[in-house]
């Protein structure tokens, strides 16, 4: 991105044009986040609680008081309770990667709960692996050559819009664009085709296009042989599946899984855009398996132009132990799994008796809000948020610190989704006394008496001694030219050759056997979703995409006095009465929330769809993932946000 500043205020921001992904352009919240940087809700100086918990109502203080609470209750809690009682809590609300784990070596020498980062990916990431390994994904720039793109469980127009500018190329020349999703979003209204299927039911899907490719003997079978693994155990048990448990699972019928494969059959230059949202349910990795298996299977991961699989992109990889500085932990202590934060701070034994939040807003983003709220309230809680703005997290903390955007920062960033490096400057001065995450720990790390090497480390020294143990970096670069802002391309990326060949491993369609993942992608039991006791009492069946003003939770100071909207399907709600723009109400046993109703047939019969993570407010004092599950999804300890079952009805009833 490009920044423009007058008189030492950023006036303006915009892509790169001479950046290969970013190319000129952003997406429309983005072109806006300067207002971010001076919004009034903007926390600028360090604040100690100075009301009830959740009322927002704090005192000012300086640094030095700040820091003098820190050192006093973080030792008090070690002392009394055992480092384990101290969880930090953190994801990717800064995604430059000294800053996004600069708490890492601190909370490493402090001996704390180990907190498990499983909240958005690891699902997805778990299933790439089990069928993968390590290899990376195909570069984007390789559907440009595509017949066929296909785009499944992710609405790129919204979430992935540099991915979009190939598409929108590809098809000027005659490429058509398939969508796969649970409902049509704005991507889908852009496909040629669009393809509806039960959330969760991803899994039957693919294996029933796989089956139907099998029965006529139209796979890659020259591919099969050379790049893969284990692909006749796969294919018997395909052969010998049910259809109508396909189709059931699926919600889609077998004539039309049987066009889609003679889709697929007929489009060798296929490129295969696969989003982590399909991922989020207790079938989840079995759906990338499935998928990635089609894949294998059709031979896209091979040589040739147009054939493609991207799921996140993996550029480069290594070099995060020196982020993190695992050495510096004494032992191993207790690990929880941060979709899982509403049972620690409620439930969990030894109790957590202090939680410091940085780069995230859990009272937003996690599943069963209401859980998490219940355990912000706890006065006997000492909780430390480090922020940019109020958000409804920040509301909770005994001592709130003000917090650097990614413009205040110099850092690091790698791939996501593309396959370039950069290392950035700050674009201006820290606003107020915001101090970034890195000199926060750095600074907190010594004011602890804590004088182990990693806290002596300025910015620039981190970032090069992360570089110099990161693989995809190009041996005839120097360290010096990363170091001065220019884009590094991985070596990694693979714009010509097959993937699996050129990385001298084989895709496996069967793995080794675990105790608790089939070794092979097949059909599972569905979770919530599937629940029979679940239905009659709750249902609707519940999915939380993005929404495309919202970046997950950030941007929710924009629309405080907004709820967000909820699509039904017109019968659904003529059978319940509920008329277009009316507010309604949700369910279940683990909360409630509001939003107004939007009558479509964009979604399923019995499928509402709950764009955006909008914050609770003054209108709301809960919001949409007082509805959701800390229930865990199939593999990676991933969250089942679109699986949950709800009930509704006109609010004022």
């Amino acid at each position: 991105m490009i920044a423009t500043v007058v008189n030492g205020r950023i006036t303006e921001l915009g892509g790169d044009k001479d950046h290969p992904y970013t190319n000129g352009f952003i997406c429309r919240k983005m072109r806006s986040y300067p207002e971010r940087v001076y919004d009034s809700k903007r926390i600028l100086f360090p604040q100690v609680r100075d009301g009830g918990k959740g009322e927002g109502v704090f005192r000012r203080i300086d640094w030095d008081e700040a820091f003098d609470i820190l050192v006093n209750r973080l030792t008090e809690i070690k002392k009394k309770h055992g480092g384990e009682a101290i969880l930090p809590y953190s994801y990717a609300g800064n995604m430059g990667a000294v800053n996004r784990f600069a708490g890492y070596p601190f909370f490493n020498r402090m001996g704390t709960s180990r907190l498990d980062q499983t909240i958005c990916s690891t699902t997805a990431g778990a299933g790439w692996e089990k069928q993968c390994g390590d290899i990376p994904g195909s570069p984007p720039e390789k559907a440009l050559d595509a017949d066929l793109i296909v785009c499944w469980g992710s609405n790129c127009k919204v979430t992935n819009i540099h991915f979009w500018q190939y598409v929108a190329r590809a098809k000027k020349r005659g490429c058509r664009v398939l969508v796969i999703d649970p409902y049509c979003n704005v991507t889908g209204k852009s496909a040629d085709i669009y393809q509806p299927v039960k959330p969760g039911g991803d899994v039957s899907l693919a294996l029933g296009i796989l089956k139907s490719l099998i029965e006529r003997h139209s796979v890659a079978r020259e591919y099969i042989k050379k790049e893969t693994e284990g692909f006749d155990e796969f294919s018997d048990y395909l052969k010998n599946s049910d259809w109508q448990e396909l189709v059931a699972q699926s919600g889609i019928k077998k004539e039309r899984i049987e066009e889609l494969a003679e889709f697929f059959c007929h489009s060798p230059r296929t490129f295969l855009r696969v989003g982590v949202g399909l991922t989020r349910n207790s079938r989840g990795g079995m759906a990338v398996r499935a998928i990635f298996s089609l894949a294998a299977a059709l031979g896209l991961y091979g040589a040739g132009k147009g054939r493609g699989v991207l799921c996140f992109g993996g550029g480069f990889r290594g070099g995060k132990d020196e982020l993190t500085c695992p050495t510096l932990a004494g032992g191993m202590t207790r690990e929880v799994n941060m979709v899982e934060l509403g049972n620690a701070l409620t439930v969990l034994d030894p109790p957590v008796k202090g939680i410091f939040i940085y780069n995230s807003n859990p009272l937003s983003v996690n599943p069963d809000s209401s859980m998490v709220r219940k355990g912000l309230m706890r006065e006997d809680l000492f909780t430390v948020v480090h922020e940019q703005v109020m958000t409804p997290t920040a509301r909770y903390a005994d001592l709130l610190l003000p917090a650097t955007t990614f413009l205040e920062n110099r850092d690091v960033y790698t791939t996501y989704g593309h396959f370039y490096l950069g290392v950035v400057e700050p674009v201006i001065p820290p606003v107020g006394e915001a101090m970034s995450n890195f000199d926060l720990f750095q600074n907190l790390a010594l004011k602890m008496g804590f004088t182990d090497e990693p806290f002596k480390q300025s910015c620039d020294k981190r970032i090069v001694s992360y570089l110099k143990k990161l693989e995809g970096v190009p041996a005839d670069i120097s360290l010096s030219e990363v170091m001065e802002g220019g884009y590094i391309l991985s070596t990694r990326a693979n714009n010509t050759g097959s993937l699996f060949s050129d990385f001298q491993c084989k895709f496996q369609f069967s793995t080794s056997l675990s105790p608790i993942e089939p070794h092979i992608p097949c059909l599972v039991p569905g979770g919530e979703c599937d629940d029979v006791d679940l239905q009659s009492k709750f249902p609707f069946l519940l999915i939380t995409p993005p929404h495309k003003d919202l970046l997950n939770s950030t941007f929710g100071e924009r629309y405080m006095d907004e709820i967000g909207e909820l699509l039904i399907h017109p019968q659904d709600a003529a059978a319940l009465g509920i008329i277009d723009g009316k507010s309604v109400i949700m369910e279940n046993d683990r909360g409630w929330t509001t939003r107004t109703a939007r009558l479509t047939e964009d979604t399923q019969r019995g499928l509402l769809v709950a764009e955006g993570i909008f914050w609770e407010s003054g209108l709301a004092k809960n919001a949409i993932n007082d509805l959701t599950s800390q229930r865990l999804a199939d593999m990676g300890g991933g969250g089942t946000f679109h699986e949950s079952r709800v009930r509704l009805s006109l609010a004022g009833l």
